[in-house]
């Protein structure tokens, strides 16, 4: 018999999606992109508010179908697979409840009031349903139908295409990586 799966896991499980839908995007920006396409997009992304606002969508609306697509698909996203939970969907895994789930867990994750009233609410809830679960008739399970490491895998793949992007990148992002090394006197040559 499934069990739900605990709050905290499912708030990591969150976290990890989004570390991985970023390193994703970013892998494939790596992939289209020479570097002075990437430095002309975000020198121009980072000077200009409204375009950054732009760009901000973008990754709401792909964060969006793909949560959609993994979910109709595998009934989990990787973030849930490596934290070995599953959504459970009582009314059929349709394409429509799928739509429903991922649009309002869009609005609870990107509206801070609403993402914490939801929160707390599936926390003192003895079903552990949030608001977007609720209105589509689902729950998040601590048991998974696809082994554990693929999700685990998917997961490292982009963290490490983000990591791998923000080093490559880092001038252009406006990171100084400086660690403040070379006031030890053993790094002097």
């Amino acid at each position: 018999m499934n069990t739900n799966a605990s709050m905290f896991d499912r708030l990591f499980a969150v976290f990890l999606d989004l570390l991985t839908f970023i390193g994703c995007a970013c892998g494939l920006l790596m992939v289209l992109m020479d570097e002075s396409e990437i430095a002309n997009v975000f020198n121009h992304e980072l000077r200009i508010r409204d375009n950054l606002i732009k760009t901000l969508i973008i990754a709401v609306v792909i964060y969006f179908v793909l949560d959609i697509f993994l979910t109709r698909i595998f009934a989990t996203t990787p973030g849930k697979l490596s934290m070995n939970c599953d959504v459970d969907f009582h009314m059929g895994n349709s394409m429509i409840y799928c739509i429903i789930r991922s649009f309002f867990k869009i609005i609870c994750l990107f509206t801070v009031i609403l993402g914490l009233a939801s929160y707390i609410f599936a926390s003192n809830n003895i079903d552990s349903r949030s608001f977007h679960d609720l209105i589509a008739k689902t729950n998040v399970t601590n048991t998974t139908r696809i082994p554990r490491v693929v999700g685990v895998l998917v997961v490292l793949i982009g963290i490490s295409l983000l990591i791998v992007f923000v080093v490559r990148y880092h001038s252009i992002l406006g990171i100084n990586p400086s660690l403040g090394l070379s006031n030890f006197k053993i790094f002097e040559f």
